[in-house]
C-alpha cells in the first residue's frame, strides 16, 4: 500500500479513535482498542519512513588503442642508418620515421546523460604511484592502449584528452614513472618541461650534418614547452587540449569490453593547416617557440576512427 493511501486511513482512524475516546473513556475496553490501533498505524508509519537502500554503483573499463597513421595508409619505423624514404611531405620531399611518440595525460569521458569519468592524476618518486601520465611510442605497442579503470557504467560519446604534460601537474623534484628522464622521460629542463610530441627520421632535403646524437641528413621535431615566460620569448606553452566526438555512442559496464581507436596522422603534423614543414629550413626543433606553429595542428591530427562495443 502506498504512503499516501496509508496517510488517508491513519487520519481516517484518528478520527474514529478519538470518536471512542470522547463516548467511552470510561470503557476499559474502548480504550484499549484505541491504544492498539494507534499502535499498529504508528508501526505502519515507521516502516514508510526507511528509505530503501541504495543499488551498488556498477563499474567498467574503457580501452583507448592509438594508431599512428601516414595520410591513408600505416607508418612503420626504420633504423637511424637506413636510406629507405617511403613518405612524402607537403612539400613533395622524401623522409622516413625512426621515432615517434606523445604524451597522453588528464584524460576524461563524458557521455549525453551527463556521464563522467575522469583519470586520476599523481606524480611521485616512486613509480608504482604515479598515475595518469601516459608515454605512447610507435616501437612499443604495449604503450598505444591506455586502459581506464573504474569507468561509471553508462553511454560515452566523447573522449577529452591532454597531449603533453601541464606544468601544474607535475611539481619541481623527482618524477618517477614515464616521466623520469632516467627511465626515457622526455625532460628538457624546468622551464622549458617536457617534450609533448617527437618526430624523428632522415630526408634527403635536410641539410642536417651528422652529429654524436644524430646521422646526416636528420629531422628532429621536439614539440614541447609547458609554460609562457614574458622574460624570456623562447619558452611558450605548447600543451594542447583536445575534445574529440566518438562515432557513435559506447556502453561502459562491468561485463563489456569497449574501445575507442584513435588514430594520429602524422601528415596532418607536419602538413596541417597551421604550419607546414619543409625539411630543408626545419629540420631540427628542440626549443618550444621554433615548435609553437607545428603545435596547433595537434588540434586537427588526432581522430577517432571507430569503436568498438
Amino acid at each position: 500500500m502506498c504512503c499516501a493511501a496509508r496517510g488517508v486511513i491513519q487520519t481516517v482512524a484518528y478520527f474514529f479513535i478519538f470518536k471512542i475516546l470522547n463516548m467511552y473513556l470510561s470503557n476499559y475496553k474502548a480504550l484499549c482498542f484505541a491504544l492498539s490501533i494507534l499502535f499498529v498505524f504508528s508501526a505502519c508509519r515507521k516502516e514508510d519512513d526507511v528509505p530503501e537502500p541504495a543499488e551498488p554503483q556498477e563499474f567498467g573499463t574503457f580501452d583507448l588503442v592509438f594508431d599512428n597513421v601516414y595520410g591513408d595508409g600505416e607508418l612503420s619505423l626504420v633504423g637511424t642508418d637506413d636510406e629507405n624514404f617511403d613518405y612524402v611531405n607537403g612539400n613533395n620531399q622524401d623522409f622516413n620515421i625512426t621515432l615517434l611518440g606523445y604524451y597522453i595525460t588528464k584524460i576524461e569521458l563524458t557521455g549525453p546523460n551527463g556521464e563522467y569519468y575522469a583519470d586520476e592524476m599523481a606524480t611521485s618518486a616512486d613509480p608504482d604511484e604515479v598515475k595518469g601520465f601516459y608515454h605512447v611510442l610507435e616501437s612499443d605497442a604495449n604503450s598505444r592502449t591506455i586502459r581506464l579503470n573504474e569507468v561509471p557504467a553508462g553511454k560515452y560519446d566523447r573522449v577529452n584528452f591532454t597531449i603533453g604534460v601541464d606544468a601544474d601537474a607535475v611539481s619541481e623534484g623527482a618524477t618517477g614513472g614515464v616521466l623520469d628522464p632516467a627511465e626515457g622521460g622526455w625532460l628538457w629542463n624546468w622551464d622549458a618541461g617536457y617534450i609533448g610530441f617527437a618526430f624523428e627520421g632522415r630526408s634527403p632535403a635536410s641539410p642536417a650534418e651528422a652529429t654524436q646524437w644524430a646521422p646526416e641528413n636528420a629531422v628532429q621535431l621536439h614539440i614541447g614547452g609547458w609554460k609562457d615566460l614574458p622574460d624570456n620569448p623562447s619558452m611558450v606553452n605548447n600543451v594542447k587540449r583536445n575534445s574529440i566526438p566518438f562515432p557513435s555512442s559506447v556502453s561502459v559496464g562491468e561485463r563489456l569490453e569497449p574501445n575507442a581507436h584513435i588514430e594520429m596522422n602524422l601528415l596532418t603534423m607536419i602538413a596541417g593547416p597551421h604550419a607546414t614543414v619543409d625539411f630543408s629550413t626545419t629540420f631540427s626543433v628542440h626549443a618550444p617557440a621554433l615548435g609553437s606553429e607545428i603545435a596547433k595542428n595537434l588540434a586537427t591530427a588526432f581522430t577517432v576512427d571507430h569503436v568498438h562495443q
